[in-house]
């Protein structure tokens, strides 16, 4: 896409990001790279180890996955489990009673129903 030849100093929306991604995945992962780049360069110094690190696994979670939908569902449970850890510190730190998240379910028996 000529239009995007520049892409790593320039916010895209939803769209053009989309058509990127579609006319040339190169290109947009370059943007997502530089993009990530930027906020992880642009955080605190001493949050940028933690971040790079954290960016790794996802980056793996990514690598791993056959599919976007199977990468983003490990992402959201990674996410999920720090934020659960966070919570329990802060709970532990102020006195609160931890409320436990809702249990997940690994394994389900599929019915099928007939018409």
């Amino acid at each position: 896409m000529s239009s995007h030849t520049n892409t790593a100093s320039t916010e895209l929306s939803f769209d053009e990001l989309k058509d990127l991604a579609v006319n040339d995945p190169a290109a947009f992962e370059a943007y997502r790279s530089s993009q990530i780049e930027a906020a992880i360069s642009n955080a605190p110094s001493h949050m940028q180890r933690r971040l790079r690190g954290i960016q790794f696994q996802v980056d793996a979670q990514r690598e791993l996955h056959n599919n976007p939908m199977g990468s983003c569902v490990k992402v959201y449970e990674m996410m999920q489990k720090s934020l659960g850890e966070l919570s329990q510190v802060l709970n532990e730190q102020t006195g609160k009673v931890e409320i436990s998240p809702a249990p997940t379910v690994e394994n389900a028996k599929v019915l099928s129903f007939t018409r």
